[in-house]
């Protein structure tokens, strides 16, 4: 078996750059449209209290470590 001539190869990289490229500024924009959306549909301080119980549960509770201050 012979290998493909290197212009096919050149073709499907430029292929699969543009489908990720694409797959990726289509996600963006579903991304913000459906945020924009879950936002209007919530109200902003439903968005804000949620934001704020998915940081607590990473560790993060957006108020200062004073043990790490006072180092």
């Amino acid at each position: 078996m012979s290998k493909p001539p290197p212009r096919r190869r050149v073709a499907s990289r430029r292929k699969r750059f543009f489908l990720f490229a694409s797959g990726a500024a289509l996600g963006s924009a579903l991304g913000l449209v459906i945020g924009s959306l879950l936002t209007f549909w919530l109200g902003e301080g439903t968005v804000r209290t949620l934001q704020r119980g998915i940081r607590r549960l990473g560790g993060d509770d957006g108020h200062p470590h004073f043990d790490l201050l006072a180092q």
